[in-house]
């Protein structure tokens, strides 16, 4: 090995000691032949405890003054007094390659010991330099010989116990037929690197003693005699595996969904770039679809978040099982999936997959022993025959689900010319409402509640309407799905909130007395910041006492954060506020739920009023019970006639709204009816 590396030119030599001396874990120099310093292992660098700038092109008689004078070092001890004054007792050892190099290693040792013997007479010592290395490094002759592989490339290789100096990588297949296509690629390799002509980086699998396979960054560096024959090949090599399977793991990260494990939003856009491409140059279509799944909020609200989170693990793989290979699905976020049909014929090919994962979606799911039944709906769009613009699908994909969701859900709708402009009314729509909001354009009409017994009248419900300037009144049902899918519902709700509240404090102000008034709290308003300081601050701005405020909010507004809701509810009753469940029987909360929620109403609704001569009948005399058994007050909703209003009085229910008593009405109207003498309807049934 020392004679292979006498023979090399200077730079070569240099390049080939710089790659040795690097990775090894002991104090190494190497030295020209005048005595200074060429190269230094990072553990030199400690034991003298100076910078490579201070010690490269330095003599090293100007740190060790005790070798002044002598051609040889072998086992020396002498002092070393570091920078910071502290002297350190080292032995010195050299390793003469040629007249003009040696190598030196520094040890240090307790006390000093007299030179004696030669390294020359320890022939371990090269070695162990190089089984100190943890990297790979291995050196072959201008044939392709091996003359010298350090312990790790012996490993990787099969070669414990096997004599492989001389033998080039075609023996040693032989000999290791297990990694012959190991070697195989390793000749490829270097001859890649004769080719080149220069260093050349390349990345390797090679297998090591545990039989897995392992990345090594290897660097492939030729060395020429100077008439341009092959000399030979330095190999060095860091195992990468690690490294490389964190670098997988965060690009599979940065484009996949970390809970179902599809592809993410923006891998999705990427496949569907590329499917694109592809259909342009076959001529074949893409379908898109975009999925939704109906109520998940719902599940989420009554089974919880954990819940949720495995139902979405459980639709992404059977949407999985449906499609081909070739096919796209992603999770784009939330409930929302979209998919990528490739390689299609006709549009019918597009409706097919959707029929299927209509049926598969609906498929009742058993997670973690709950019952979970969920639905999809979905919107088709193709490609080229909607859009040949990438956006421009994404957007037909969406309004064509909007289109299913709006027609009943759990269905398929294509994409037609018409959806555009839908979707461009809903937005002029949208942009009105905000108007309408900030001019002050809406205004509230009100639903007296009468006390079941008497009739009287105590109070009121607040009911948004909107009178558009060129379309005339607009329902409810049309414009509150609108500001919920903006960022209007919050500002709206408050509006709502204030003008009840001045409105109740203006009627207090007429001698009407204390008339409460019931504004429904949403969803949107109580996930907000501060639910309860947005109350606080309007009942300060109207002047109205807490106790004329009644708020009413519906089973998912309580299930959909059960102790955030209970304790913002808390706070409300706490201030005086009115609490009423409105709708109470229509969803899942329980009488283990109900008991946690501070409320002071409950509200029959009005589905079981209108069926009150059939089983609904038992069921409102069951919420009754309840609710006087939690000692709160129980009303009933969308009263029409006098036989749900005898009923309703004789299974004492406390409050009544509905047309009997009267329509919804304008501020000055209720105020009348307020003040009336009794109606025909409490006098008949009074």
């Amino acid at each position: 090995m020392k004679d292979w590396l006498a023979g090399l030119p200077k730079k070569e030599l240099l390049a080939v000691l710089d790659l040795l001396v690097e990775g090894s874990r002991e104090a190494i120099l190497a030295l020209d032949g005048e005595g200074r310093i060429e190269a230094v292992t990072p553990k030199a660098l400690l034991l003298l405890d100076r910078p490579d700038d201070e010690l490269i092109g330095r003599a090293l008689v100007d740190f060790l003054p005790d070798l002044e004078g002598l051609t040889s070092a072998a086992n020396l001890g002498t002092v070393y007094r570091r920078p910071s004054g502290r002297v350190l007792t080292i032995e010195i050892a050299d390793e003469r390659i040629d007249a003009n190099r040696r190598l030196v290693r520094l040890t240090e040792i307790g006390e000093p010991r007299v030179a004696n013997g030669s390294l020359n007479a320890q022939p371990e010592w090269f070695s162990t330099l190089m089984d100190s290395i943890p990297d790979l490094v291995c050196l072959k002759d201008g044939e392709g010989r091996w003359l010298m592989a350090n312990a790790v490339m012996v490993g990787l290789m099969g070669l414990r116990g096997i004599d492989y100096y001389g033998r080039t990588n075609r023996d040693l297949a032989l000999k290791v037929p297990h990694l012959a296509d190991v070697y195989q690629r390793c000749l490829d390799g270097d001859e890649q690197a004769w080719s080149l002509g220069r260093p050349m980086p390349i990345e390797e699998i090679l297998i090591d003693p545990q039989g897995r396979e392992r990345v090594f960054d290897l660097v492939k560096v030729p060395l020429y005699y100077a008439d341009g024959a092959r000399k030979g090949l330095v190999v060095v090599g860091r195992d990468v595996t690690e490294r490389k399977q964190s670098q997988e793991k965060i690009l599979h990260l940065a484009h996949h969904d970390g809970l179902t494990g599809l592809p993410n939003r923006a891998l999705f856009r990427e496949r569907l770039a590329q499917a694109i491409a592809q259909a342009r140059r076959s001529g074949s279509l893409v379908g898109l679809l975009f999925l939704d799944l109906d109520k998940f909020k719902d599940i989420n609200d009554t089974l919880g978040h954990n819940i949720g989170d495995l139902l979405l693990q459980a639709v992404a793989d059977r949407l999985r099982q449906e499609l081909r290979e070739s096919d796209t699905v992603a999770r784009l976020g939330g409930d929302e999936f979209a998919v990528i049909l490739t390689g299609l014929d006709q549009a019918d090919g597009a409706s097919r997959v959707a029929d299927a994962l209509v049926r598969t979606v609906a498929n009742p799911y058993r997670l973690d022993g709950h019952d979970v039944v969920t639905s999809t709906s979905i919107g088709i769009t193709l490609f080229p025959n909607d859009s040949d613009n990438l956006d421009q699908l994404l957007k037909n994909a969406d309004l064509a689900l909007y289109r299913s969701k709006a027609a009943g859900r759990n269905a398929w709708h294509f994409f037609i010319r018409a959806m555009d402009d839908e979707a461009l009314a809903r937005k002029r729509l949208e942009q009105d409402l905000r108007t309408a909001i900030t001019l002050n354009e809406l205004t509230l009409a009100y639903l007296p509640f009468v006390e079941a017994k008497s009739g009287r009248v105590i109070g009121a419900e607040a009911l948004l309407r909107w009178d558009h300037k060129e379309r005339g009144p607009i329902g409810p049902n049309e414009f509150i799905p609108l500001a919920e899918r903006s960022d209007l519902i919050v500002p709206l709700g408050r509006w709502v909130l204030r003008e009840a509240c001045r409105q109740a404090k203006l009627w207090q102000e007429l001698g009407l007395g204390d008339l409460p008034v019931a504004v429904n709290l949403s969803l949107a308003q109580f996930r907000s910041n501060d639910p309860v300081g947005m109350v606080e601050q309007v009942l300060a701005e109207t002047g109205l006492a807490p106790h004329l405020l009644k708020l009413d909010i519906t089973e998912g507004v309580a299930l959909r954060d059960m102790q955030t809701a209970a304790q913002a509810l808390e706070k409300l009753m706490a201030m005086g506020v009115g609490v009423a469940l409105d709708d109470f029987g229509t969803g899942r909360l329980s009488l283990a739920d109900l008991r946690r929620f501070p409320l002071s109403k409950l509200k029959i609704d009005r589905s079981f009023v209108e069926e009150i001569g059939s089983q609904s009948g038992n069921i409102i005399k069951a919420i009754v019970n309840l609710g006087h058994s939690l000692g709160v007050t129980v009303g009933a909703e969308g009263v029409e006639t006098t036989e749900q209003m005898d009923f309703l009085r004789r299974h004492a229910v406390d409050e009544i709204q509905g047309y009997l008593v009267s329509k919804p009405l304008s501020a000055d109207d209720f105020a009348r009816l307020a003040c009336a003498p009794h109606p025909e309807w409490r006098q008949a049934n009074g």
